[in-house]
């Protein structure tokens, strides 16, 4: 239902018959009075306005008012975006949209109007009945559509409990809302757009702040969006600087792309020949050289940072894998890289020449460093498991087991006493190198993890999802650190700064974000936030497995 601008009529959408016919029914809507609320002339029947079915809920038909608040529009099942004359109650125009029901909404301005199709929206220009359909990351048809109060943004709920939040001059989706566990129904914005509410058949409503100013995460867009790779090498990586300043992103096809981490906009020129679209970046521990490979061409390249030239490659790291590594030594002399072709190789980073391989391997995802660089780990996915080595003597220390085709990525703690190994089973199983003992299982869900880092200090594990989703854990509890993060769609990649502070988040649709994962900041904000001191049990919520102090004294 709506009221006119006025508030002198109100229009009420209902199906007629008893509840067991509303999926079949056509819509009625009626034009009563403000006041009284009696029935004003006969109702508007649009043909083919029906609601469906979602599951166990009922989904009404939309409709909308123009501007001018003269007329209505419906979106039919059949088809036709049609529209009303609230006097006449006779139909005065029709464009043709895609079939199915619809969710409605129209812009401000009353020049677009946005319909629901399945898995995104249509964009139609009123003026011109240019139609522009835009896919996203959900699935079925959105439950609702609404403009914000400046037009420029475009928010659907979604039948699995997401919000896709849509650019509306581009036609391409943004951000992605994830909170929910439901279908998500009716959205409001605040009259200044800053604020959206969402409510969903879990029971819960949920407030977001869409400025930015209260949320731990910086979203950022560094490359454009492009369709699933067939091949499966889906995803872009990123890397913090070890100062922190900068921020390394691979780019669509080819090339690397420089940003400033604090104000995430992008400096100087991308590194371009990388021969091929790269897949794993590392900076030198000096932050002067990133290395970067590709995948599946397996083209290694060295560039000099300041320069931004290109010192060594492209030279072969091996083809064909959907997760390849790459790292350099503590003391930033020796490169290893992995891939399932030619297995861990070092190279020496001054004249690019091989230094062998480690161990005969010659299957081999994803590498990890320990702090000292007196170990290396690396995933084995073709046997199943990890592997450990000393790098002095190039011989084996610690072998966990796995299943086969299973395992793709791996870090390992500071110390080097734990090892952290994922792949595509839900599951993250942390070892302890000494005794190989399995110390937790973590269980991120979804579609797996595919790739890990720990913090410097060693307590806290990154995990990423080949979903679009990263997560924290606690290592000596095996517990989830706060809810999950997101920032885009697609496969995940994650970078943690040299501080610990900051989550770096990548996504294969080329949008990322920086987080601030401080769980001291974290208290700082909530506090600020809340302005009173938190309750033992919002405690529990956003910092767990943290003992409880009275932080926002009053």
């Amino acid at each position: 239902m709506a009221f006119t601008k006025d508030g002198s009529q109100l229009v009420v959408l209902f199906p007629p018959g008893e509840a067991t016919d509303l999926g079949g029914a056509a819509a009625q809507i009626t034009i009563r009075d403000g006041a009284t609320l009696e029935q004003i002339g006969l109702p508007i029947e649009p043909e083919a306005s029906v609601g469906a079915y979602v599951g166990f809920y009922y989904a009404a038909p939309h409709f909308a008012l123009t501007a001018d608040d003269r007329s209505l529009i419906t979106a039919s099942e059949d088809g036709k975006l049609a529209w009303w004359d609230l006097r006449s109650r006779k139909r005065t125009r029709t464009l043709r949209i895609g079939t199915g029901p619809h969710a409605l909404a129209l812009s401000p301005d009353g020049l677009t109007a946005a319909v629901g199709v399945e898995r995104g929206v249509q964009l139609v220009d009123l003026r011109s009945g240019t139609v522009r359909t835009a896919t996203g990351g959900f699935m079925g048809r959105p439950n609702w559509a609404l403009f914000s109060p400046d037009g420029e943004t475009l928010v659907s709920t979604n039948v699995e409990g997401t919000v896709t939040l849509w650019d509306v001059e581009s036609g391409t989706p943004g951000e992605t809302l994830r909170g929910h566990s439901n279908d998500v129904q009716q959205p409001v914005f605040s009259p200044d757009g800053e604020t959206l509410y969402t409510v969903s058949h879990d029971g819960t409503a949920i407030a977001w702040d869409l400025t930015g100013e209260s949320t731990l995460g910086r979203p950022f867009t560094f490359t454009h969006d492009r369709a699933f790779s067939a091949a499966g090498y889906d995803g872009h990586p990123g890397e913090f600087s070890p100062d922190g300043r900068l921020i390394a992103v691979g780019l669509k096809e080819e090339g690397i792309a420089l940003w400033d981490a604090r104000e995430l906009t992008p400096v100087g020129v991308p590194l371009l020949e990388t021969d091929g679209e790269v897949k794993t970046l590392a900076f030198s521990p000096d932050g002067q050289t990133l290395a970067a490979v590709t995948s599946p061409g397996g083209s290694l390249t060295l560039w000099d940072v300041g320069s931004r030239s290109r010192l060594q490659g492209p030279l072969s790291a091996g083809a064909g894998d959907l997760l390849v590594g790459v790292g350099f030594s503590p003391d930033g002399a020796t490169l290893a890289t992995t891939s399932g072709q030619l297995g861990v190789q070092l190279w020496d980073v001054a004249t690019g020449a091989s230094l062998g391989q480690m161990g005969n391997a010659r299957d081999a995802h994803d590498l990890a460093f320990s702090a000292d660089g007196a170990t290396i780990a690396f995933a084995r996915p073709g046997r199943g498991g990890a592997e450990v080595w000393d790098m002095a003597t190039r011989t084996s220390i610690a072998t966990v087991d796995g299943t086969p085709f299973t395992e793709l990525s791996v870090a390992l703690s500071p110390d080097g006493q734990m090892l952290a190994v994922g792949g595509f089973g839900r599951v993250v199983r942390l070892w302890d190198v000494r005794t190989g003992k399995l110390v937790h299982q973590l269980d991120q869900g979804g579609n797996g993890a595919f790739t890990l880092e720990f913090s410097p200090d060693g307590r806290t594990l990154a995990v990423s999802g080949f979903e679009p989703v990263a997560s924290l854990w606690d290592v000596g509890t095996g517990t989830q650190i706060g809810p999950q993060l997101t920032a885009g769609d697609r496969r995940t990649m994650i970078d943690l700064s040299s501080d610990g502070r900051h989550l770096l988040e990548t996504h294969g649709n080329g949008q990322g974000a920086v987080w601030d994962v401080d769980p001291e900041s974290w208290g700082r904000r909530v506090c600020d936030l809340a302005n009173r001191t938190l309750t033992r049990g919002e405690w529990a919520e956003f910092l767990t497995g943290r003992p409880y102090e009275p932080a926002c004294a009053t």
